[in-house]
């Protein structure tokens, strides 16, 4: 075979064009890692002078690769006490707990005990609806009226259960808002149902079956679903609610679970995405269920799914937040690129939460910049203008 000098040129050309390419994306990379690291040392900064101002309190992660890139814990447990904030310090996740009650009812339907697209009623004999199902409970397309409607009107005792909710509904038996899958409205009260729905089928509270079935196994050691109303009060751990020097703490309506009451860390969250990552605790597919957008009756979509508010753009992007009694909380991940972003926060009142995570979005080469349409949730009777 002939070789001519001219094909010799060419190869040893491509050797030396692929060798500065390759050297070009190292420095790339290499710039690119250090122009990040600046930036969130730059946010970190930041993040110090809301703190000397008193303007924050809260705990802080971002991690990606299985790497945790930032975090970070400023302000104290309690208003009245000296003791700060760390990373490991128990937040009130607030609507972000409803994450692990949809995953609980994944759970069960792991384990044969119910169908997505059972009636409700055929598990809670008491329920006054005989259309809805659990699938649209998950989904917030059920229809049912919010619960602190009710709650407001006709108790009056100090504790309220989700058996006590549950009793509300059929004994007065509200009017649904609107035809079950016509449309989306968020609904505190149908992850309560979930929650009682769980707590017949496994006859354990939900306190204990999340304990039992995510917590002990993926060893978030510091999260528990905590109520007025659980046995265990020691909870050495526990953040308290804030606005500003004044304590928000837990009142009547706080024995329910399903639509909040989990309290957890930035590092056992951290936990929680790797175990969903990994398929620790279901398959994956089973867990694909959770990144599929809601569909209505008449073909529309909506992108809520499972606990989970998903990326229109990717499914793999997951996002919710919540607020309540002076708590304001915000976890979106990535199960395909392994990102994770948590703010756990229990006195946010001199920055506005949407600036907060602009601030961040804007140091870091991320791709779970959410793409907010419709992502407005905040909490329980949120507004939102509370969203900001």
């Amino acid at each position: 075979m002939k070789i001519t000098i001219s094909c010799i040129f060419l190869g040893l050309l491509l050797v030396n064009s692929n060798a500065i390419s390759s050297s070009l994306t190292k420095r790339n990379i290499q710039v690119t890692e250090k122009n990040e690291q600046q930036k969130l040392a730059d946010f970190d900064q930041w993040i110090d002078r809301l703190d000397v101002k008193k303007e924050i309190s809260g705990t802080f992660l971002y991690a990606r690769n299985g790497k945790v890139l930032y975090s970070k814990a400023v302000g104290k447990l309690h208003p009245h006490k000296n003791t700060p904030i760390t990373i490991d310090s128990s937040f009130n996740l607030a609507s972000v707990s409803k994450q692990f009650t949809a995953f609980g009812i994944m759970l069960l339907k792991y384990q044969g005990k119910l169908k997505y697209d059972d009636n409700v009623k055929n598990i809670l004999k008491e329920f006054p609806y005989s259309t809805i199902t659990v699938r649209q409970l998950l989904n917030h397309t059920s229809g049912i009226v919010d619960y602190e409607d009710l709650s407001d009107i006709y108790w009056d005792q100090q504790a309220f259960t989700n058996q006590d909710m549950l009793n509300l509904f059929s004994v007065h038996k509200p009017k649904l808002d609107f035809v079950p899958d016509t449309k989306f409205e968020y609904s505190n009260t149908g992850y309560v149902v979930l929650a009682a729905i769980i707590e017949r089928l496994s006859n354990q509270s939900l306190e204990d079956f999340s304990y039992q079935n995510i917590f002990r196994p993926l060893n978030m050691s510091n999260s528990r679903v905590f109520t007025i109303l659980s046995k265990q009060t020691e909870f050495p751990s526990r953040v308290f609610g804030q606005d500003n020097d004044e304590l928000l703490d837990l009142y009547k309506i706080e024995g329910v679970t399903g639509d909040g009451a989990v309290y957890s860390t930035v590092g056992d969250l951290l936990k929680w995405h790797k175990g969903l990552l990994n398929n620790t605790l279901l398959p994956e597919s089973e867990k694909l269920e959770a990144f599929r957008r809601t569909t209505l009756a008449d073909g529309s979509t909506y992108n809520y799914n499972f606990g989970w508010f998903v990326d229109s753009k990717s499914p793999h992007n997951m996002t919710h937040d919540g607020g309540w009694v002076g708590f304001r909380t915000f976890l979106t991940r990535n199960d395909k690129d392994d990102e994770l972003l948590v703010f756990l926060t229990n006195n946010l009142y001199g920055v506005k939460f949407r600036e907060l995570r602009k601030k961040f979005y804007s140091a870091v080469d991320a791709d779970i910049v959410y793409a907010a349409d419709g992502f407005i949730i905040c909490g329980k009777n949120s507004t939102s203008s509370e969203c900001n």
